[in-house]
């Protein structure tokens, strides 16, 4: 038995074949860069729109404080909303007048 396993052909050595390294897909980077850059404008534009909101609240409240929202002012009535948006529609047409009440003789 031996001498069967000594007349056998030793296998064949394995041929060393030069192992590239493989690339990494230079598209999906960029993806991710593009991804990261749009978080941070995200991010930016986060903070600025907060700023804005504190801002306006507090232009609001000056205002509310200082008397100039709707204060003193008698809600109009649905028709006379009415009639102001026709006024304002008709505003140079020369038919504004068409509202006024007729005067009586």
């Amino acid at each position: 038995m031996e001498e069967e396993i000594k007349n056998e052909e030793a296998p064949p050595e394995p041929t060393e074949t030069p192992v590239q390294p493989q690339e990494e897909p230079v598209q999906e980077l960029d993806l991710v860069a593009k991804a990261n850059e749009a978080a941070a404008r995200l991010e930016a534009a986060n903070k600025e729109h907060a700023a804005l909101i504190a801002k306006q609240e507090k232009l609001a409240v000056k205002n509310t404080f200082a008397g100039r929202a709707d204060a003193g002012q008698k809600p109009l009535s649905e028709e006379d909303q009415k009639i102001a948006s026709a006024r304002k529609m008709l505003e140079g047409t020369g038919f504004e007048d068409m509202f006024d009440e007729p005067e009586k003789k």
